[in-house]
Formats: structure tokens, sequence, C-alpha cells
């Protein structure tokens, strides 16, 4: 077998990791090398890699800033066939948030790239926060939700607003709420989970694994596609062990290919773990390492 080291190093530090996910979850190289291809300086300083290993899928992050990787990463969309509300949308945003902590991520799978995601991690107050959702058709429960939830996790200010674009034209936009690791935030977040229509039963398998998420640092976000509002949350914790993991995992078939990335960077813990809960319907999980 050809070694990936020599296939992938030159490109970026981290291509070798990701050549060693491609392989695992069945996507192929050329699905992810367009990205590699025009971001590989940003790549270099700064990429993640996540995993979501129920359906086979990978994805690729890296940040910038400055009009032009803004508008780098327009074109990027725009020739992968974003639509181009999305990049309208995307633009006006860079300009509000000041064209500065820009990150933009692609997700694919086997049968090629599946959506475009940008983020800005500006801290926006939530009268910001407000307005980004209701320029997105967000109606007026969908923002009261996102206050109420912001309250109880005692929180004046959103840490990432986020769009995901998918190719089918679809837009969803993603507010994030930080917490600090501190053992007071479980409490808070679990007033959120109920806020968001969860009950104890969908809560239920997060709940098992307290010892192994509490006091670590976390995020919770809500999202919206094309104004309507998701049943449910995600939450983002960092810092955890592969034992927790397998025991939200379904099978270990599902955590052999969540550790894909972790274990090429001879990384002990996941840099982080996403969690997407709604009511009455088994969690999904994505797995973060940090390049």
């Amino acid at each position: 077998m050809p070694t990936l080291g020599g296939q992938y190093d030159s490109l970026f530090g981290g291509a070798a990791r990701l050549g060693v996910v491609c392989a695992g979850l069945g996507v192929p190289w050329q699905h992810v090398a367009p990205f590699v291809g025009a971001f590989s300086e940003q790549l270099s300083r700064y990429f993640e890699i996540s995993i979501d290993p129920q359906r086979n899928s990978l994805g690729l992050m890296t940040k910038g800033e400055g009009q032009a990787f803004v508008f780098r990463v327009t074109r990027f969309m725009e020739e992968a066939g974003i639509a181009q509300r999305a990049l309208k949308r995307f633009l006006v945003r860079a300009k509000v948030f000041e064209y500065k902590n820009v990150f933009f991520k692609i997700e694919a799978n086997g049968r090629g790239l599946k959506e475009c995601t940008t983020y800005f991690r500006r801290r926006p107050s939530l009268k910001v926060a407000m307005a980004c959702l209701s320029d997105a058709g967000v109606d007026q429960a969908g923002v009261g939700l996102m206050e109420a939830v912001a309250d109880v996790l005692q929180k004046r200010s959103a840490h990432f607003i986020g769009t995901a674009a998918t190719l089918s034209g679809s837009l969803t936009e993603k507010v994030y709420f930080s917490q600090p690791d501190q053992p007071e935030s479980w409490d808070r977040i679990r007033l959120a989970v109920a806020l968001c229509g969860l009950s104890d039963g969908d809560w239920a398998t997060v709940a098992a694994q307290h010892d192994g998420l509490k006091s670590k640092t976390s995020f919770v976000s809500l999202a919206y596609t094309d104004g309507v509002t998701h049943a449910g949350l995600k939450l983002d914790v960092h810092g955890v062990s592969p034992s927790t993991v397998g025991a939200l995992l379904a099978t270990p078939g599902d955590l052999e290919r969540a550790s894909l990335a972790r274990l090429s960077s001879g990384m002990a813990d996941f840099s982080y773990v996403g969690i997407r809960l709604r009511p009455e319907i088994p969690l999904t999980l994505k797995t973060y390492s940090l390049g």
C-alpha cells in the first residue's frame, strides 16, 4: 500500500490525516481536493477535521480574514454550485462583521460535496443575532426561543453565527452560545434542553455520560432551515474521551470510524464532539480533531 504521507504531505501538514479519513470513510480524495488546493495556505495554519460516523461523511474547515479571503470563499462556493442567495447572505454578513474571524467548512461523502458552511466568530450581541435570524426569515417564535436559551445560559451575546448552504439550495442558520468549564454549566445546559422541547428520555443517553461530559468547555447551538426552527439542539463538548464517545454511539464500528482523525494524529481524546438531540429520535454525533 502506498504511504499516505508521501502522497499528501506536500499539500499541508494535516493532509496525510485527511487522506486516512477519506480512505476510512470511502470519500474519494477528489471530493476534497479543490478545497485543499484553494485554501492550502490557511490550512497550513489551522484546520479541523470532523467525522459523522453514522453517515460516513467528513468535514474540513479552516479560517481566515480580510476581503481577499472572503472573496475566495465566495468564488469557491459559486464554483461548487451554491445558490446566489447564499453567496449574497455571506457577503453581507462578512461586511457587517468586518471580514474578521471567518471560518469556512465543507462536508462531503462518497457521492461528493454536500454543503458549505460559513461561520463568524465575532461574539455578536443578542440584538445582532436576532437581526441575522430575522433577515433569514425566522419567525418571532424562533427568535424568541433563541432569546430564552440565551437567558437560561446567562449569555448576552452569541459566540458564533453560521450559515450552512446545501447544493440543493437550502440555507440553515446556526447560533452558538458558549458555556465555561464549570459544574454549574451542566445545570444551565439542562434548562436549555427543556426549553427546546426535549424530554428526560431524549436527554437520558447524554445524562448517563455526565461524568465524562460535565465541567468541560461547551457550546449550545440552535438551527433554522429556510426560516423553520429545528426541533431540539446541538451540544458541542470539548476534550471528550473515546470511552464516553463509544457509550454515546450505537456500534463499535461507529466508534472506529469516529476515531480515524484522532488516531492518525496520536491524540488521546477527541478535540470535541457534537451531539445532536431531537425529540423522540436517537441522538447523532460528530467527532472533531483540530490541526
